[in-house]
């Protein structure tokens, strides 16, 4: 049942509630979509997905505010202080790699996406498939060559970027 993402009758949509404890989001968004990454990867994804929900900022902010009810009564005490300002350091550095790791990842599948999509495509210019990884000179080659071909193509269209009309009279 761990690999079958809608397994059984107590398996609801977005509608009805729960299933053997996993809410919908987790079970239908997050599970089929991570099943196959490592342990790290699962976990670091996971992190994102619920750190991004309305819940958790609402979770933070009633932390928050408890933390500053807990300072007043305690007279924000120095060594209360520097625990917090730890702690919200250590949360942010972590954020900081749990965020990039996961965009990391969609980033490269969205590249060998795009690369695929040039290698279908008969008239598109394989050259530009893993230009990501090209040196600067090549990237500003690939630029230029592209602003030519959008002039040439603007010239041949007859457009010259001017209208016709002009823009500021009153209608």
């Amino acid at each position: 049942m761990r690999g079958d993402a809608r397994a059984g009758p107590e398996a609801t949509g977005p509608s009805g509630g729960r299933s053997g404890g996993r809410s919908w989001a987790q079970r239908d968004r997050i599970v089929p979509k991570t099943r196959q990454l490592s342990f790290n990867s699962r976990l670091l994804f996971r992190i994102d997905h619920y750190t991004s929900l309305p819940g958790a900022a609402l979770v933070v902010g009633v932390l928050l505010m408890g933390a500053v009810v807990v300072g007043v009564v305690l007279g924000f005490r120095s060594g209360w202080l520097t625990a917090f300002e730890s702690g919200t350091s250590v949360v942010t550095l972590m954020m900081l790699f749990v965020i990039q790791h996961t965009q990391g990842r969609e980033q490269a599948a969205t590249q060998r996406k795009l690369d695929e999509l040039l290698r279908a495509l008969p008239e598109a210019e394989s050259g530009l498939m893993m230009l990501e990884e090209a040196s600067d000179d090549e990237m500003r080659d690939v630029e230029q060559d592209q602003r030519e071909s959008r002039e040439q193509a603007v010239e041949d269209a007859g457009l010259t970027g001017e209208t016709t009309t002009p823009v500021d009279e009153p209608v």
